[in-house]
């Protein structure tokens, strides 16, 4: 008799591209690990109508873009009030039926979530259907909400071993609680060539070479900070990557003509790694999937504007271990520029911490305990 296939399902959601980059990390980890695995990445956006999931994922873009500080006074509020709870449970009870109908349908061996409302919703089931199929949270920054923390999670994934004290505070037991990073894709810990990928690039390996990325959801003025860095003495060199936002594509590629210094302009690429392998600063929103892979790369970091929650507490972690700095306006961007850029022993010092705190091996070992110990 054939041994049994292994089916994983995962579910994530699409606030933010680092939770499902944190599930595809994983899954390609486990089909490395065992090709004939099934791996699945559910979007719990499915559950909705398709105009209710957009609706959803605009007013949360526009109150990071307009409005972050309500962003910050709901992280918070759901991370001390228990009418937050309540409000959680409700939403459970509204989507339980078509996440338990689709649990069914695919009969996982076990549940991964990278996103807390999912995780909460696989809880909310084992808890009042009886769901038996154990359920395992990865945390995708250096930060645990309480809206991750249900006893009903067979284990936890997170960062590093602080957060393992915290989940500990919330009575989660330490041995169901693994410390191995935030995982990417194995291509970040890879070593790249600076002068090969600058000779891809056209672009020049003795020069300092800036990447500025993180503007997807439109709330990093890349446009803004191109104009700034342009006005610097230094010769630079700058890579942008605007995502899948074509309204900053369109604005940066309008600047180009105007531009001293030499820009590299791309939408979405899945090159991500060996950008990082050519810059010497990376100018950013700080998600903590963006962090990780800064972090594997041995990329240092420039903070801009930390949105109110995990991101500031993502930046509270990179700045204490001397891998990034913060600024809060396109003035104090100057000022790090001026200063990291004439100091490459700085920079060089940031660059190994960082290397020092990357976990690239996270993937691997995440998908491996959840074969070895969860699906056993």
């Amino acid at each position: 008799m054939l041994p049994k296939k292994r089916k994983i399902l995962f579910f994530s959601a699409p606030i933010g591209a680092g939770h499902t980059r944190a599930a595809q990390a994983v899954r390609t980890a486990m089909l490395r690990q065992d090709p004939d695995a099934e791996v699945k990445i559910a979007n719990i956006f499915d559950f909705f109508s398709p105009m209710v999931g957009q609706l959803i994922l605009k007013i949360y873009l526009i109150i990071l873009s307009l409005f972050p500080p309500a962003y910050g006074l709901m992280y918070r509020w759901g991370n001390k009030d228990v009418s937050a709870s309540l409000i959680s449970q409700i939403i459970n009870w509204f989507l339980a039926s078509r996440m338990h109908r689709l649990i069914l349908e695919y009969r996982p061996d076990a549940i991964v979530c990278t996103h807390a409302t999912p995780a909460g919703l696989a809880a909310y089931l084992a808890k009042y259907h009886g769901m038996k199929v154990p359920i395992t949270a990865v945390i995708t920054d250096y930060a645990v909400h309480r809206l991750w923390v249900y006893p009903e999670m067979e284990r936890y994934f997170v960062a590093n071993s602080s957060l393992c004290a915290v989940l500990e505070g919330y009575g989660i037991e330490r041995s169901r609680v693994d410390s191995v990073g935030i995982p990417v894709e194995q291509a970040f810990g890879v070593t790249y060539s600076r002068e090969r990928v600058c000779r891809q690039l056209g672009l020049a390996a003795d020069k300092k070479t800036l990447l500025v990325m993180g503007g997807g959801a439109g709330v990093l003025p890349m446009d803004e900070i191109i104009l700034l860095c342009n006005e610097l003495e230094e010769p630079l060199q700058i890579m942008v990557v605007t995502g899948n936002n074509r309204v900053m594509y369109n604005k940066i590629e309008s600047l180009k003509p105007s531009l001293k210094c030499t820009l590299r302009l791309f939408g979405y690429v899945n090159n991500i790694h060996e950008l990082m392998g050519a810059a010497d600063l990376l100018i950013s929103k700080p998600g903590g999937l963006t962090a990780s892979e800064a972090l594997c790369a041995g990329l240092p970091i420039l903070v801009y504007k930390p949105i109110p929650g995990q991101e500031e507490a993502n930046t509270a972690y990179l700045i204490n271990h001397g891998v990034a700095v913060r600024a809060d306006s396109l003035d104090e961007i100057r000022t790090h520029l001026l200063n990291l850029l004439d100091d490459t022993d700085t920079l060089a010092y940031m660059g190994r911490q960082a290397v020092a705190l990357g976990r690239p091996q996270a993937a691997d070992t995440i998908a491996a305990t959840i074969f070895s110990q969860v699906c056993s």
